[in-house]
């Protein structure tokens, strides 16, 4: 009977609501940093039931049983900062780099809010259940109420507008597609908060920046104003995430009573003193000490997506970062030129290596830290930074159970909701991860996910993303112009066909497509540029501009045939 019901399990790609029992499993306690080997969870609608060893179950015919031996089941990632409003593509930004002629910011928010179901199911297919958005609008906060019922969709908890000391000129008079507000009084503060509080927001995030060349007298210039905006937003049981990047804006933001700092101290080497005020306040701090460093790679032009990244990466906006310097090659020049002087390398590394130090400082000193990226700012993608942000925080020393830690219950801790989510424990919330691997052994065992469980409803991570047939092509168009052959290759059919036009065969199945194109790798300045692309139903129709073989481009017309959600057939035509 149980065998069966495991056989319709691996047949569904999608098990809604129902009760599960998952036995024999190497469960991963977080909070109490064990493993519990043979244990059984039981799951009813969207909670945990319960949590044992060596119990006897009397179960409904329905119930749904996993054997999970030799397996492991953790709880579901959080990335406890990212941002709706920003794509993480080269328009996401203007203020950074201005594109606005060439893609207007109204098509860009448009863009985003097209695609925010596809951001969501992104982060569930690789694992993570929790997002908390650290700076929202008022547009993005309504859209979060569609996604409530969603078992597709992770835990979202989100701010409304950033409330800020600072306002970009380019993101002035937006309205609700704002996502900033400014704090001009004390009085005129406590009413944004409350303005804030109708669209039922689930903390309030305040963007503590000080233009000041005088850091310490800026900071403590608007310090009436941060307080204003924590002591209305904890008078309304909400709490404050607060951006600050100085020592002492964010040593004020503390003893302000902030409850979750959204990024590293970046200026100098935290004293004592910061760390054991931290701990004392259990203020959660979250490093993201990837995203700084993303902006100059982008726009320098020394960005290189990993395999896995490509993979995870919505394919338009991974286009948007390869592509570059297009699609204003002039002005992109003066930032290559800019970020690649030496001085300014230096500058990051010297930058990143004090938020390292600072990260092993903090958590040594007892800190509660949160895994988060601060995805969507340009370079950094939603679901496909976390694993990097992992790796940067592993160099910078924490352990594989510090990083399951910051990376779960500590997640939820900064929401103030450790009771509820974020670990494996009777009444919590059912979303976990049934890991194929051990996840102590390895960062890359994070990514074997065999079932993802969400609010209580089973995935197969493959069956979370619809890859249309225009993806899948833009997908292997991005590895070819990043000239990583395995990501070119995923989107193929293992019997791939690749013709001449009209009909004349040249390759056939993915083993040979593998040798014939293996110059994608060995041809430095290989690039192919979309001069012109048509979609009818399942065909895709390019036209092609590659360079890099010679003194002149080569033009061609490539027709992609899609079946079963491969490329199945290409035809060539010059």
């Amino acid at each position: 009977m149980r065998s069966v019901n495991l056989i319709i399990l691996l047949l569904c790609s999608q098990l809604l609501a129902a009760q599960f029992l998952i036995k024999n499993a190497s469960v991963v306690d977080v909070e109490k940093k064990k493993i519990l080997s043979g244990y059984a969870v039981l799951v009813s609608g969207d909670k945990i039931i319960s949590v044992d060893k060596d119990k006897a179950f009397k179960l409904p015919g329905s119930t749904q049983v996993i054997d999970a031996a030799g397996k492991y089941l953790v709880p579901g990632f959080t990335d406890a900062h990212i941002h709706f409003f920003q794509s993480g593509g080269l328009h996401a930004r203007p203020d950074a780099i201005d594109l606005r002629k060439y893609r207007p910011y109204a098509e860009e928010i448009q863009w985003v809010h097209n695609h925010m179901e596809d951001f969501l199911r992104r982060y569930l297919s690789v694992g993570i259940t929790s997002v908390i958005d650290v700076g929202a609008t008022n547009n993005f906060l309504r859209q979060r109420d569609s996604f409530t019922t969603k078992t597709y969709a992770p835990l979202i908890r989100i701010t409304g507008p950033l409330l800020t000391t600072y306002v970009p000129e380019v993101y002035k008079n937006l309205g609700n597609d704002s996502p900033f507000e400014a704090m001009l009084t004390e009085e005129g503060t406590r009413k944004s908060v409350q303005e804030q509080l109708k669209l039922n927001p689930d903390f309030i995030k305040i963007w503590y920046i000080v233009t000041d060349k005088d850091v310490e007298k800026g900071a403590r210039k608007n310090l009436a104003l941060v307080k204003a905006a924590i002591d209305e937003a904890h008078k309304n049981n909400k709490r404050v995430a607060v951006h600050a990047t100085e020592r002492i804006t964010a040593q004020l933001a503390v003893e302000a009573g902030a409850d979750f700092l959204v990024h590293s101290v970046d200026d100098e080497i935290v004293p004592d003193d910061f760390v054991k005020l931290l701990k004392e306040k259990k203020t959660v701090l979250c490093p993201t000490l990837v995203v700084a460093g993303n902006y100059g790679k982008v726009l320098g032009d020394t960005y290189r997506f990993t395999t896995d990244e490509l993979k995870i990466t919505h394919p338009e906006l991974a286009g948007t970062i390869i592509d570059y310097p297009l699609p204003d090659t002039a002005l992109a020049n003066r930032y290559i030129h800019f970020l690649k002087n030496p001085a300014q390398y230096q500058k990051q590394r010297h930058t990143d290596s004090v938020m390292a130090v600072n990260l092993k400082k903090l958590i040594d000193g007892g800190v509660i830290i949160a895994t988060g990226t601060d995805a969507g700012n340009t370079g950094t993608q939603h679901a496909a930074s976390y694993f990097e942000e992992l790796k940067a925080m592993q160099a910078a020393g924490l352990t594989t159970w510090q990083l399951l830690e910051a990376s779960t219950i500590n997640g939820a801790k900064a929401m103030g909701q450790e009771k509820e989510w974020g670990s494996i424990a009777q009444n919590k919330l059912a979303n976990m991860l049934l890991l194929s691997a051990n996840p102590l052994d390895s960062l890359s065992n994070w990514r074997k996910v065999e079932w993802v469980m969400n609010r209580g409803a089973m995935f197969h991570p493959d069956s979370l993303i619809t890859i249309t047939p225009v993806d899948l092509v833009q997908q292997q168009l991005n590895a070819y112009n990043a000239h990583d052959l395995e990501a070119f290759l995923t989107p193929y059919a293992e019997d791939v066909e690749i013709y001449q036009f009209p009909n004349t065969l040249l390759s056939k199945g993915k083993e040979q497509m593998r040798k014939d194109y293996l110059f994608i790798t060995k041809v430095p300045k290989l690039f192919c540029r979309l001069q012109n692309r048509v979609v009818q139903g399942n065909m895709v129709i390019d036209h092609e501009e590659v360079s890099g073989f010679g003194p002149k481009p080569v033009h061609a017309v490539a027709i992609y045939l899609i079946e079963k959600g491969k490329i199945s057939k290409v035809y060539f035509q010059q």
